[in-house]
């Protein structure tokens, strides 16, 4: 698992930390892949291995992400492909990732993970 490419890994499950979240080691906005679901926890895959993180932590979609995700406090975005940071000022409809090429909408705002 450590050497294939996120983008390239077929999950059915994707989560990201809620916008309260400080202590942990996802970065807040990046999208992780799912392996697992237990009635109180999560496995994702972070940097290459299975971490085990509280579900009361996590956003849960079953469809890979499509969107920037804006930091507003921080004022940066999050590629949802490759989870490049990128910093914004004014936010635009659409945004190329330099990393990766992807060309992605923004989230709408109040969806993001804006306030944290």
């Amino acid at each position: 698992m450590a050497t294939q490419r996120l983008d390239t890994l077929t999950v059915e499950r994707w989560a990201r930390l809620w916008e309260d979240v400080r202590r942990c080691e996802l970065r807040r906005g990046a999208w992780y892949p799912v392996l697992s679901i237990a009635p109180d926890e999560a496995v994702l895959v972070v940097r290459g291995r299975g971490v085990i993180i509280p579900l009361a932590y996590l956003e849960i979609t079953h469809t890979r992400p499509d969107r920037w995700t804006y930091i507003a406090r921080e004022r940066y975005a999050v590629c949802p492909n490759c989870a490049e940071r990128v910093a914004v000022g004014q936010l635009p409809a659409r945004m190329r990732c330099g990393k990766c090429s992807g060309v992605f909408g923004i989230e709408p705002a109040q969806q993001a993970v804006a306030t944290a």
